[in-house]
């Protein structure tokens, strides 16, 4: 099950849109969990570790993946070519991931990008890795042709969640 938590008031249908993707992209079940607060004592923009492991904890079994939803923005990453947007986080192969609204104006214009980023984070907590095919949502996310994609993922990578997937289940 994916349980997704809000950290802000968000539109309603943007959340079941994002969960219809994350539904039809892992075939498990998606629910909305009660929506949680900021942790007392931090600005924007937030270290996306530290507020992902100050979040408040939601009800959830132990299988169970928890996706936080921010419209904060995040503190840039430092990669080997630079600096780069955090558009989401998560600890890879854990139970609890990060994704950011902010710099999307048009919500509902912009779910598909949204859901991709929701797709990939959520993606390495089942250990899945980036991918090298650009129309999958696990191919690196700070590539300029990330934001053209569709919140869907590749042959490749839809077998290997599956099986993931499969493995988990208690």
């Amino acid at each position: 099950m994916i349980r997704v938590a809000a950290l802000d008031e968000l539109d309603p249908q943007l959340l079941k849109g994002l969960c219809k993707h994350l539904y039809t992209a892992f075939g498990v079940g998606t629910e909305l969990s009660e929506p949680v607060s900021y942790p007392p004592g931090m600005a924007e923009p937030f270290d996306a570790e530290r507020l992902l492991e100050a979040a408040p904890a939601v009800r959830a079994f132990q299988d169970d993946k928890v996706l936080y939803l921010t419209r904060a923005r995040l503190k840039e990453r430092t990669l080997p070519t630079g600096n780069v947007p955090t558009h989401g986080y998560c600890r890879h192969g854990k139970d609890r991931a990060l994704v950011t609204l902010a710099g999307v104006k048009d919500l509902e214009a912009g779910l598909p990008l949204v859901s991709r980023h929701a797709l990939h984070v959520v993606g390495h907590l089942w250990d899945l890795y980036h991918c090298l095919d650009p129309r999958c949502a696990m191919f690196p996310p700070w590539t300029p042709s990330f934001e053209k994609g569709e919140p869907t993922f590749c042959t490749f990578c839809r077998e290997k969640s599956e099986r993931k997937i499969a493995l988990a289940k208690s």
